[in-house]
Formats: structure tokens, C-alpha cells, sequence
């Protein structure tokens, strides 16, 4: 987002029956079939009601600056969006779930810390009125996010954060965000895949930094 000022505007009813992120179409057809098999498929299931599906692996590197810390702990008062500890070689579960009937995907990351609590980041995929791919966490806030392939690998890239009360949206400028997150998922074969995750700000520098690879395991009963 380049603008610094923040704008109000009523945001408009969708009034087209909500479904959970069709990631196919949000890429564009050409993109989608430069992904590898493994990559579609992830991105095409999508876990039921009762039938949650989850990944586990190890985050070898679980990062942030002490800027990043201190935002992760003011975090907890509306949920836990980043990841509350450093680490290195952190197990992880990943939990995908149904959201709304369907309208969205709900995400966890559980970190297994040795040195510390056990810490769950929770946010929800789902699909704005204007057909923007958005990623909820607590009390109303949000980023939209644009997808893209590049080497074979699905990119997840920040464009913008808001905050919606209601049928209101504040756009936020960039230096009241979190700042520019990248996520990147890259097929490693044989079932894994690798899970990178940076939030850089323009005026701190990297706040955050995660490196994993996980192991799927498909819908758990």
C-alpha cells in the first residue's frame, strides 16, 4: 500500500452466496498449471466440517527482531496472530479448518516450544466482496493478499491491511502495519513441502522470519 492517509469508506454487501478460496482461480489459469501437482492438490482440498486437515513438521527457524517481540506481545490482547517465542527447530502442526458453512479457511499454527508454552497463531482465508483474498486475525484486522508463481513455488504476498468493524473498513498506512509479508510454498517431493514466512516494515526491517518443512498428512477424522 503506498498511501499514507488513512481513508473510511462503507464497505459494500456481498450479495453473492460466500465460498471458501478457490486459489486456482485467484492465480489465473496459467500460473496454476506451472505448480506442481503436489502444490494444486493442496490448494484444492479443502477440509469439511468434521474432517480438519493438518501437516506436521519443524520449523528450523522461528525468528523475529526485538521490535517483532514486543509487537507479538502487544498481539495477545486480540488474538495471537505471530508466533510468541524464538526458536530453532521448532515442531509445528499445521490445522487447516472449515470456517462459516464453508466461507472460509480457518489456519493454525501450533508451535511446540521446548523452552516455553505451547503457542497456536490462528487467522482465516476467505474471499472480500470485491474478490480480494483476505487473511483475518483478531478483532477485525486483516491484510489482502495477491498470489503468484515464481519457480514453481505458490507465493503469498501482503498489498495492503485494514480494519473492519461491521460494514466499515479503515485502510491502515504502511508505517501502522506490520509491514510487506512474503510467504512462500515450495514442494519438496514425497509428500513435503517448505513453509517460509518474512514480515518486513519499512522502518524496522525484518520483524519476522520462519523456515520449515512439513509432512502432509491429508483429512484427519
Amino acid at each position: 500500500m503506498t498511501s499514507t492517509v488513512l481513508s473510511l469508506r462503507r464497505a459494500l454487501p456481498d450479495a453473492r452466496q460466500p465460498v471458501a478460496p478457490d486459489f486456482a482461480r485467484l492465480l489465473g489459469p496459467a500460473a496454476w498449471q506451472r505448480l506442481t501437482p503436489a502444490i494444486r492438490r493442496r490448494f484444492t482440498e479443502k477440509p469439511g466440517r468434521d474432517t480438519p486437515i493438518r501437516y506436521h513438521g519443524v520449523m528450523q527457524q522461528v525468528r523475529c527482531s526485538t521490535t517483532g517481540w514486543l509487537l507479538a506481545q502487544a498481539c495477545r490482547l486480540f488474538g495471537t496472530p505471530f508466533a510468541l517465542h524464538r526458536g530453532a527447530n521448532v515442531p509445528v502442526t499445521i490445522t487447516l479448518h472449515q470456517v462459516d458453512d464453508g466461507a472460509a479457511i480457518g489456519w493454525e499454527r501450533t508451535y511446540h516450544y521446548p523452552d516455553h508454552s505451547t503457542a497456536i497463531v490462528c487467522s482465516e482465508k476467505r474471499v472480500a466482496a470485491d474478490g480480494t483474498l483476505i487473511e483475518r486475525v483478531g478483532a477485525g484486522f486483516a491484510m489482502k493478499l495477491v498470489l503468484s508463481e515464481e519457480h514453481g513455488a505458490l507465493n503469498f504476498r501482503s498489498c495492503g491491511y485494514l480494519w473492519q468493524l461491521g460494514p466499515f473498513r479503515l485502510s491502515l498506512p504502511d508505517y501502522l502495519s506490520p509491514g510487506a509479508a512474503h510467504v512462500i510454498h515450495q514442494d519438496l517431493g514425497a509428500g513435503r513441502f517448505r513453509f517460509v514466512m518474512t514480515i518486513r516494515h519499512k522502518l524496522f526491517g525484518t520483524l519476522f522470519h520462519q523456515d520449515g518443512v512439513f509432512r502432509e498428512e491429508g483429512p484427519t477424522p
